[in-house]
This record gives structure tokens, C-alpha cells and sequence, in this order.
């Protein structure tokens, strides 16, 4: 099915590795033409170089979300260099493995910076252009995890239920505007950022007998979600959570 994403240009934070570099890759084999940020520099290059070998367009650009002025120069950077910006996937963000009890006011800070925050980051200083072409695709990245209750990592959780919340409430006020913005939220995905506890002896065969669907997911699993949702074909799907999890979160 042809996504008509051709000429497209699309920003894609946290694009370095995992469930972002998929989704890049994904975009520039539908014809969109692709700006990867992420603070891992060498490794974003390294994907931005691969699209291209492949025959897609790709650039880098060594970004911090959490940094409001970093955004604004990220924007006017694509901008300068392309002219437009049609699509924004907001996926970057750091892991979590802290409790309840242990989790300090700096871990706190550090999950909804990296998370929440980049979001807002992201969608405040790409609606001017949005609005004044009255057209774009946001589509930000949930978790189960903001529907789980997931007891081990409370400060993330918090992270992705802000990033739901405020998603809805975007996505009301852009609607107006021909700008459609929505959320995906993953279950467990196999990635770089989890395979430190994936692989773990024993753990994915218990995980996975847990799921209905009785596999983890794969980046390209959630990657094609966003693919569709920054198509016209979604024109119609405005505020929605695409749930992601093999049935690990059926509500």
C-alpha cells in the first residue's frame, strides 16, 4: 500500500537506535525524506549514512529534546535545509529501572526531561510552521507502561501518562489547523535500550508466556504504526493511542 509520504520531510527524535532508527528507516523506504536526532552522535550518523547507501534521504542532526533552544535549532536547521517540515516522531527518551523507594528527585527530573518535556519541546516549536501551512503528522511515543502500572519504574510511568495526556489535548487544539497528532504505545519491544533485561536467563521465555500473543515486539512491530499515522491514509485519526503490545495491555 503506498503511504504517498514521496517529498515528505520528517524529523525523528531519538534516531539513533532501536524503535526510532526503524521508524527512519521505514519512512525513507516509503520516500520521505528523513532528519534522525539523538544525542548519540557517532551512531546516528551510522543510520543516517545506511538510509542513504540504501538510496533514501537522510541527515543527522545531534540533538537534546529537553533542551528548548536545541529544538528551536534543530527546526531551523531542517527548515534551511529542506524547506518544510511535514512530520514529527517524537521517540526519543531515556530507560527506566528504578523503584518507588530509590527513585531520586534527579532520576524524577531526568525521566520526564527525557521524556514528557522533549515532547513538549518538540510540538511547541514545530506548530508555528504547522499552522501556517495547515498541515502535519505528530505522532509521539506512549507506553503501556502509562496504563500498567508497572510498580518497578514509577517516574517513567508518570513520563508517559503526561505525554498521553498532553498528546489529547494537542491533538484538540491542532485538529482545527489540518494537523493530525496522535500517540503509540509499545508493550515490550525488543531494543538495545531492553535487551540489557530481555536477556536475562529466563526472562523473555517467562514474558512471553505471559502475552497473548506469545512473542516480544520488534521495533518494526511499532515502526509501521508510525508509518501509517504520518500518511494521509490516517487523515481521519485525530487524538487516537494506538496500543502496540501483543496484547499485554487489553483494556
Amino acid at each position: 500500500m503506498d503511504m504517498f509520504l514521496a517529498g515528505k520531510v520528517a524529523i525523528v527524535t531519538g534516531g539513533a537506535s532501536g524503535m526510532g532508527a526503524c521508524v527512519a528507516r521505514m519512512l525513507a523506504e516509503e520516500g520521505a525524506r528523513v532528519v534522525l536526532t539523538d544525542i548519540q552522535e557517532e551512531k546516528g550518523r551510522a543510520v543516517a549514512e545506511e538510509i542513504g547507501r540504501a538510496g533514501g534521504d537522510a541527515h543527522f542532526i545531534a540533538t537534546n529534546v529537553s533542551r528548548r533552544h536545541a529544538v528551536k535549532a534543530l527546526i531551523q536547521e531542517t527548515l534551511a535545509r529542506y524547506g518544510q517540515v511535514d512530520i514529527v516522531c517524537n521517540i526519543a527518551g531515556p530507560g527506566a529501572h528504578i523503584g518507588h523507594l530509590d527513585t531520586t528527585e534527579d532520576e524524577y527530573n531526568r525521566q520526564l526531561d527525557g521524556h514528557l518535556r522533549g515532547v513538549f519541546n518538540c510540538c511547541q516549536a514545530i506548530l508555528p510552521h504547522m499552522m501556517e501551512r495547515r498541515y502535519g503528522k505528530i505522532i509521539n511515543m506512549g507506553s503501556f507502561t502509562a496504563y500498567g502500572a508497572v510498580a518497578s519504574i514509577p517516574a517513567y510511568c508518570a513520563a508517559f501518562g503526561g505525554i498521553i495526556a498532553y498528546s489529547k489535548s494537542l491533538a484538540r487544539f491542532a485538529a482545527p489547523h489540518n494537523i493530525n497528532v496522535n500517540t503509540v504505545s509499545p508493550g515490550n519491544i525488543y531494543t538495545p535500550m531492553t535487551a540489557g533485561w530481555l536477556d536475562q536467563p529466563g526472562t523473555l521465555d517467562v514474558l512471553e508466556k505471559q502475552m497473548p500473543i506469545g512473542r516480544v515486539g520488534r521495533p518494526e512491530d511499532v515502526a509501521v504504526a508510525y508509518v501509517f499515522l504520518a500518511s494521509d491514509r490516517a487523515r481521519h485519526i485525530v487524538g487516537a493511542d494506538v496500543n502496540i503490545s501483543g496484547g499485554q495491555l487489553i483494556y
